[in-house]
């Protein structure tokens, strides 16, 4: 009777429930109980009984603490969790209800973001739209404009200020303001101008490298230099490319003819290319240039457009417009040599304001 008490107690625990149709009778120790049992491997004992509670059900919620969240009670996906899941349009702002995305508008005058420098400033207008409010925010000031910028009930309003003067990077010029304007007036003629103010401006504002020649004809070169004999010396240069420099003169007149002469030195290493370059109003006047080698036989090649020519003293050259080139070879390695250079006036012009260029 023991090992059937035990099959009972363990039916009980597990939840089985009544045993099912029969009758009992008899003691604790010795009752039976008759009966068929819908299981067919057990057989169902009388004895001591306990109540268990039931187990859970479908339907039965079970609740837990921790963060909550909202969503929709559809069965549904939620379209968003938060607030920040949702987007929404210029002054208004995304709002998430019951795992839906949404939208508020925001407060009147919340700034939205705006060009800067216009005199207006875009704010949201409570409903959801936008408008416009003057502030003051103008453009930026541009330095040497003659103009100051402002705000005048939301329009951009440019005042004249005449110390703000302007620059146009000319030596020649003196920059002022007028009436709110750029004002750019020549300096007097012959004032200096360029790198350490070597050079010298011209009553159209520019900056040259010779004095201006008005009407009157002036010539601002040394003199007299009329003949080969009085040439000006410009002293002594060499055949490096950096060497050289350049002279003004005027020819006053059909009859007029200036000379100048130079030692160039035939530097080791170094090429002789002596060029001339003539530079004269209206493209007039002629250009010279002779040499003789300080020592040996002196040849002189004239190139294409040059002619020809024999100085005074007997020594053999080149002449032409523009630039005269003559090539120079002397007997042995040195071609150091005298150089002259005539500038004359076929044309028989009345002046002819020049500055020459001269490289050896």
């Amino acid at each position: 009777m023991r090992g059937t008490w035990t099959i009972a107690a363990a039916l009980v625990v597990g939840g089985c429930g009544d045993s099912g149709p029969g009758t009992s009778t008899g003691g604790a120790s010795e009752a039976t109980t008759t009966g068929t049992s819908t299981d067919a491997s057990a057989t169902m004992t009388t004895g001591p009984t306990t109540t268990e509670p039931d187990p859970p059900t479908s339907g039965t919620t079970t609740t837990t603490t921790g963060p909550t969240t909202t969503s929709p009670t559809t069965g549904e996906p939620a379209e968003c969790q938060t607030a920040a899941d949702c987007q929404a349009p210029t002054c208004q702002a995304p709002t998430c209800e019951a795992g839906v995305c949404g939208t508020m508008n925001l407060a009147e005058g919340t700034p939205v973001d705006d060009l800067p420098g216009d005199c207006r400033a875009t704010v949201c207008d409570g409903g959801g739209g936008t408008k416009e409010i003057p502030t003051d925010d103008p453009p930026p000031q541009a330095p040497g404009d003659c103009k100051l910028a402002g705000c005048l009930q939301g329009q951009v309003e440019y005042t004249p200020a005449d110390d703000d003067l302007p620059n146009d990077d000319n030596d020649c010029t003196i920059d002022t303001c007028m009436a709110g304007e750029p004002v750019f007036s020549a300096k007097p003629m012959h004032s200096p101008c360029g790198p350490m103010g070597a050079n010298f401006c011209h009553s159209d504002a520019s900056c040259q490298a010779c004095r201006e020649v008005t009407d009157a004809c002036e010539d601002y070169g040394a003199e007299p230099h009329e003949t080969q004999a009085t040439a000006h010396s410009l002293g002594e240069i060499t055949d490096a490319d950096a060497s050289g420099s350049f002279a003004c003169g005027t020819i006053q007149g059909a009859g007029d003819v200036d000379w100048y002469t130079f030692s160039g030195v035939d530097a080791f290493l170094n090429m002789v290319d002596p060029s001339r370059t003539l530079v004269a109003e209206n493209d007039a006047g002629r250009l010279c240039v002779y040499l003789q080698c300080d020592s040996g036989t002196t040849t002189v090649t004239c190139g294409g457009n040059d002619t020809p020519d024999t100085a005074p003293m007997g020594q053999k050259g080149c002449c032409g417009l523009g630039t005269v080139s003559p090539a120079l070879n002397c007997t042995g390695l040195d071609d150091s040599a005298k150089v002259w250079i005539k500038v004359d006036n076929p044309e028989m012009l009345a002046c002819v304001p020049y500055r020459l260029d001269y490289h050896f």
